[in-house]
């Protein structure tokens, strides 16, 4: 007899025996025939909807499209499909459960956070939906009546919810039990009213409930990440704290931190809701640092740990102000035209590699760090003239969003770094950045190619440098630092009087007139907080 299971009203479940399931099955019965995990995805300018399966049978790839072997994280955003059929607004019932005691000590049904209305998501551990009812495809006005093709799903039953407890000890706990390791998901359904239907391809309308995901058909695997999600300003799903009305502005970006994991996945979602998996960083933690003007003698500095040596770097023409950083346990000493000292301060620091492709050439030339280039999202960036390519998480994700919503909206100007920080979180010669707090950008040319140029040059693109920085201070980076100037010569007729970057203070200096400086990210809040 195969085994099936039935679902209490607490959520809880208990075993019952109904018949095999023959091969072929009844097209006339009423059947929940596929239950499975899936990404939103949309086509057609955002006017189409679809789901796209996740689990072990339909793997997932990264930014170098390689398979990840996982299909979800804890906290993570995703949509439970059940499709059925001859069951047009029937209600079903649905727990998820763990297939092992791993992360929760038992295989109890698990309590989830479900997506009831735009602006909030409940805790529930049984799940009852109604088939054909869209609720879960509402944006932030409560409408999902820019998909045209609805009429495509009416036979499925559709619930959103988010990987995770409503309580940020739960979720410690389940997070520390879990580790480095993974847990599978399976779900139980059954008609709400109790009422017998088929299963899968079964060919007799049982009681009791089925079964999904609980096989090698297909398996879902979830585990351990720190998670950022990244709006583009355009996304109508966005349903963050909004912090401006006139102009309307909301914050864009939210992550889960996730205690007992190093590695951190940043996902972008585009205008019409599309999810893109940017790319993974490992994060390091270290001391926290501040530039100090007394030098501290030798016998003050502790351990030399590291030294890093420039000199092939500036032999190859790279333009870097540290001849060397000696890193000694009790700050960092930068060794250049003038010694700069970064004291120890308390408390550490997170900071990721900015510099995912790890060209280890030297040079003057642009080295390209990263090149995403997927379904219509375009973030590339190099860095120029700078090793210090260290960045807190926060202000990475904040950087990704405005980069990818720049370039959908049109805009093909190669993004070049003068740097932020170094991974010892020192950033010889300057102050601002240490800590991974702020950022070079080479200034916009008409060129379009990274190349640098100056605010006064015929080939400064003052227009689209304005919308650049007006993007990345909409993604968070509030202050900045540039000069005064006026330009008579370039495209432009907006910067023939003097005048200066928003969202920028005039700064001198040191020279200001060759970057873009920015700085003063608004920290990006826990889901907990």
């Amino acid at each position: 007899m195969a085994t099936r299971i039935t679902i209490t009203d607490s959520g809880q479940t208990q075993t019952l025996n109904g018949p095999l399931a023959p091969d072929t099955p009844d097209d006339s019965l009423q059947r929940i025939s596929d239950v499975y995990f899936a990404k939103k995805t949309t086509t057609d300018n955002g006017t189409r909807v679809n789901f796209t399966k996740i689990d072990s049978a339909h793997m997932q790839q990264d930014h170098q499209n390689q398979n990840i072997p996982y299909d979800s994280i804890l906290g993570k955003t995703v949509y439970l499909i059940i499709e059925t059929s001859n069951m047009a607004t029937l209600s079903i019932d649905a727990v998820i459960r763990p297939s092992a005691d791993t992360m929760t000590e038992n295989t109890d049904p698990l309590q989830l956070m479900r997506f009831v209305s735009p602006d909030r998501y409940e805790a529930q551990r049984l799940f009852t939906v109604q088939v054909g009812n869209f609720d879960a495809l509402n944006n932030r006005q409560g409408s999902h009546d820019h998909y045209g093709n609805l009429n495509d799903h009416i036979n499925k039953a559709i619930i959103k919810l988010q990987l995770r407890p409503d309580g940020r000890a739960t979720f410690d706990d389940w997070t520390r039990r879990l580790a480095d390791g993974s847990i599978n998901l399976e779900v139980a359904v059954e008609r709400t009213d109790n009422n017998p239907c088929a299963y899968g391809e079964g060919q007799e309308e049982v009681n009791g409930a089925g079964v999904f995901l609980n096989d090698d058909r297909g398996r879902f695997r979830v585990v351990n990440r720190n998670i950022y999600t990244i709006y583009h300003g355009s996304n109508t799903y966005n349903t963050l704290q909004e912090i401006s009305i006139n102009p309307s502005r909301r914050r864009r970006i939210q992550k889960v931190l996730n205690n007992h994991s190093t590695e951190v996945i940043f996902f972008y979602h585009d205008q019409n809701d599309n999810e893109h998996r940017i790319c993974a960083r490992t994060k390091e933690s270290v001391t926290r640092k501040r530039r100090v003007n007394a030098i501290p003698p030798l016998a003050q500095r502790g351990n030399l740990l590291q030294t890093i040596d420039f000199t092939a770097n500036r032999t190859a023409g790279e333009n870097i102000d540290a001849h060397q950083l000696l890193v000694y346990s009790n700050g960092t000493l930068g060794d250049g035209a003038t010694d700069k000292w970064y004291a120890n301060q308390p408390g550490n620091v997170e900071l990721v590699n900015m510099d995912i492709l790890a060209n280890n050439g030297v040079g003057p030339q642009i080295f390209e760090a990263f090149n995403y280039n997927q379904n219509g999202v375009i973030i590339r960036y190099g860095f120029q003239h700078t090793r210090r390519r260290s960045v807190q998480p926060d202000l990475f994700a904040g950087f990704l969003g405005a980069l990818a919503q720049f370039r959908q909206e049109g805009h093909t100007h190669y993004i070049v770094s003068q740097g932020f920080s170094y991974s010892d979180a020192s950033c010889y010669p300057s102050a601002e950045h240490v800590n991974g707090e702020a950022g070079d950008l080479n200034l916009l040319t008409t060129q379009q190619n990274g190349v640098n140029t100056v605010l006064a040059a015929a080939n400064f693109d003052y227009d689209n440098q304005v919308i650049l920085r007006n993007i990345l201070f909409d993604f968070g980076f509030g202050s900045g630092r540039s000069e005064n100037f006026s330009n008579t010569s370039n495209t432009s007729t907006a910067d023939n009087a003097s005048t200066r970057l928003p969202h920028t203070t005039h700064t001198a200096t040191p020279r200001h007139n060759n970057h873009l400086h920015v700085h003063g990210f608004t920290p990006i809040l826990d889901i907990y907080a």
